[in-house]
């Protein structure tokens, strides 16, 4: 009886332990500090490349998060983009709980398979594979693996640990290729540089690192550098589709580029007849230029189509002359190919275009780009179209494309240039503020503010809205006690350095404050106050920049009841720095009251040491912007 006893606690102990060694990626192993502002933590994330040859590479993917809480839900799918060209091989995946107990495995049958939605494409080939893990009792793991092969080169996977919120346990990427196979690798901010390799003839070069904290972006980085650990990788020699190129310089990226749009800018007879005809008065290729631009516009609406190599190569000229709709670089092209039919020479262009997009790196030539539109050289200038909007005025970049290397196609001279950079006057508000004071309670204000340049871009959708909604938007950017707001109207100005007049007419109450006594307070900043001030950073990492210039020019009169004297007014302000400069006066005369602020920052770049100066140097700002003058009732 003890034997058998002993044996069955000897089978319990030895089952524990079987299971003890089954259990994977339990919650407690996680250190610490990886859990620190974390909400995902990548277990394993492990990327395996082989470039078979230009026209196939094979990538073998697995990536294990562990799900912390709610906010790091999204990274429990598996979410993956796939089409003709980077086919989807196969997919696993598994579910662990907290202990890293596995409790569920996925199949094919749990993969769920659709038409790639991104909202303004009439048709394209993309398609998504997805597996919802359905479940959310945090924390857990789930853990995918899967292979995709790509027929094409041109696009080789990075190495990034860009996400935030997100810690890395261990992390590698090794990548094979075949010998003799010429290619170009970048490293940023890597602890450890490659190790090479070979075996079984095949080159290896492999990256890995461990315990990567999860980061957190700081307000206003940098769009230089990136500030976490990547990777890029680029050919020499690619394919995409059946076409061959180089990506060794800018200038044989550019030449390839240039073959995708080579006798693609052949009109009809009758489209070249006609803008023939529309520009025979024109006196000038600015002239010309802006009414192509025009009958562009008029003539075509954005519609993205991306059907395998398309994704890449645009229309012909002729095909979206006849269907009046097309891509990017379809528009472009045809742009391009317009302008051509009057005289006027113009080039396609590529870009990474974006309001926030961070800049390319010039020093790694590589496809880097993810837009189309037309430069357009004439004499003492460059005028650069964005042919997707039908709203935008002629020689108006915005801050879509500003102030960024773009690649020129131009066969042999195909090369980098460098868009329009704004300066703060054009991207400017002005502002005039009329205030009459009935009495303590109410009032009523006329306020006309011009918006010049980038501040025109940020405006200008306000004008193709009903006006319901124009109201909706204006009232909800002012920012006073209690306001009604009586009529409105907007005059556009469309030149190249654009802008846009709004003129308010409000009847305001409660806009004066009573102090103890006698004494009343009338905030002289009207509707311009600084509140928005970048948070705190403790032992900032990265360096702080300033995208683009900007300048504030504001005048407030305030007309008094002829009861009331003026007792005390704010001396005036004056503050500079590095980042820009603020002043502030305040005059009288009788019973009126006039008020004068400036606010300028200028763009640059900057050490991460300096950003709690710049702090400091917007609460100056906001502080000033709160001062009063001090009234009394006589």
């Amino acid at each position: 009886m003890k034997k058998k006893s002993l044996l069955i606690v000897s089978f319990i102990l030895l089952f524990a332990l079987l299971q003890a060694k089954d259990l994977k990626y339990a919650i407690k192993d996680i250190p610490q500090a990886l859990k620190e502002n974390a909400h995902t933590v990548m277990r394993l994330n492990q990327m395996e490349v082989e470039i078979k040859s230009e026209k196939l590479v094979v990538v073998t993917i697995t990536e294990v998060r562990t799900i912390l809480n709610k906010n790091g839900h999204y990274d429990s799918f598996f979410r993956e983009m796939y089409s003709p060209m980077n086919k989807i091989i196969w997919i696993k995946g598994k579910l662990f709980d907290e202990s890293g107990k596995q409790i569920k495995s996925y199949f094919s049958d749990d993969v769920k398979d659709f038409c790639y939605r991104d909202g303004f494409s009439l048709y394209q080939d993309n398609r998504v594979k997805m597996i919802d893990p359905e479940y959310a009792n945090y924390p857990f793991t789930v853990e995918y693996t899967y292979q995709m092969e790509m027929k094409q080169s041109l696009f080789l996977p990075s190495w990034s640990h860009s996400p935030e919120n997100t810690s890395f346990e261990i992390s590698s990427y090794t990548l094979k290729v075949p010998p003799g196979y010429n290619f170009r690798y970048k490293e940023y901010n890597l602890s450890k540089p490659v190790v090479k390799s070979t075996v079984d003839g095949k080159e290896i070069y492999s990256w890995s690192l461990n315990n990567l904290k999860a980061r957190v972006d700081e307000p206003l980085s940098s769009i230089k550098t990136p500030d976490f650990p990547l990777v890029r990788v680029a050919p020499n020699n690619f394919m995409l589709g059946e076409t061959k190129g180089s990506a060794e310089s800018w200038k044989q990226l550019g030449m390839w580029a240039t073959t995708l749009i080579t006798d693609k800018d052949k009109l009809p007879d009758a489209t070249i007849a006609k803008v023939k005809e529309l520009t025979t008065n024109c006196k000038t290729d600015i002239e010309k230029v802006k009414v192509i631009y025009e009958f562009m516009q008029q003539k075509t609406r954005y519609v993205n189509i991306a059907i395998g190599i398309g994704g890449w190569q645009p229309f012909d000229a002729s095909t979206v002359d006849k269907n009046s709709y097309g891509d990017c670089k379809a528009l472009s092209n045809y742009t391009h190919a317009l302008l051509n039919a009057v005289g006027v020479k113009s080039f396609y262009t590529l870009v990474k275009a974006g309001s926030e997009a961070d800049d390319i790196d010039e020093s790694f030539p590589s496809s880097q780009f993810n837009h189309a539109f037309v430069c357009v050289p004439v004499e003492k200038d460059t005028i650069w179209l964005e042919c997707t909007s039908q709203r935008l005025p002629c020689c108006f970049n915005s801050d879509f494309t500003d102030d960024r290397n773009v690649l020129i196609i131009d066969g042999e001279n195909s090369r980098l240039v460098h868009t329009r950079i704004y300066p703060a006057t054009e991207n400017c508000t002005n502002r005039t503020s009329n205030i009459l004071l009935k009495d303590e309670t109410s009032g009523e204000a006329t306020v006309k503010t011009q918006y010049i340049g980038l501040a025109y871009g940020d405006m200008s959708r306000i004008l193709y809205v009903d006006d319901a909604d124009k109201k909706k938007h204006i009232t909800q950017g002012i920012e006073l006690p209690s306001f009604t707001l009586n009529n409105f109207s907007f005059i556009e100005n469309r030149s190249k350095t654009p802008s846009l007049n709004e003129n308010l007419n409000m009847s305001i109450t409660n806009y004066i404050h009573k102090l103890s006594g006698e004494i009343l307070l009338l905030p002289l900043n009207f509707m311009n106050k600084l509140t928005s001030i970048p948070e705190k950073v403790r032992n900032r990492k990265t360096e702080m920049c300033i995208r683009r210039s900007e300048q504030e020019n504001d005048t407030v009169v305030y007309q008094l009841p002829y009861d009331y004297k003026i007792v005390e007014l704010p001396t005036n302000q004056n503050i500079t720095s590095k980042f820009g400069k603020y002043t502030a006066s305040v005059t009288k005369k009788e019973n009126i009251i006039t008020y004068n602020r400036h606010f300028e920052l200028n763009k640059g770049t900057y050490p991460a040491e300096d950003y709690a100066d710049f702090r400091d140097f917007l609460e100056q700002v906001s502080t000033a912007d709160e001062v009063v003058a001090n009234l009394k009732k006589q």
